[in-house]
């Protein structure tokens, strides 16, 4: 089970467990970049946590993470979203198939690229690069 020491992190995966059911982390902090994986990713700054709910399939979970998201990561819209959310497909390079949350912290530079806040879909499908990304927008 991994660890999460990040106190919003933390609440967040309360909210789901406390909606949704018994969560397991399979991963959270971390000091290293596993095989396949982003080399700056959230869990090397310890907020991000790849999970699980007993019961639910990582497709299901995300479906319902969207559907509820105001009720788990609060009121902000646009560009005060800070929160990532990605379902890693049977077909992902690392960790196996699992819902990924992140938190961008609004002072953070990604190097490479602009951080990117919303829900992503990808590794649908075993040897293919495949992502979707749609920003969260408000009703």
């Amino acid at each position: 089970m991994g660890r999460i020491s990040d106190p919003r992190l933390l609440k967040v995966v309360q909210a789901i467990a406390d909606r949704f059911g018994d969560v397991t982390v399979i991963s959270g902090d971390r000091d290293f970049v596993p095989n396949g994986g982003a080399k700056e990713s959230l869990h090397l700054l310890n907020e991000a946590a790849d999970v699980s709910v007993a019961g639910k399939t990582p497709e299901q979970l995300f479906e319902l993470l969207i559907a509820a998201r105001q009720e788990i990561f609060g009121q902000e819209t646009g560009a005060a979203f800070r929160w990532q959310i990605i379902l890693h497909g049977p077909g992902t390079k690392t960790e196996g198939h699992h819902v990924h949350i992140g938190y961008v912290p609004p002072d953070h530079v990604f190097r490479r690229s602009r951080p990117f806040m919303g829900y992503v879909v990808e590794g649908l499908f075993k040897g293919k690069t495949y992502s979707a990304y749609t920003p969260y927008v408000a009703p």
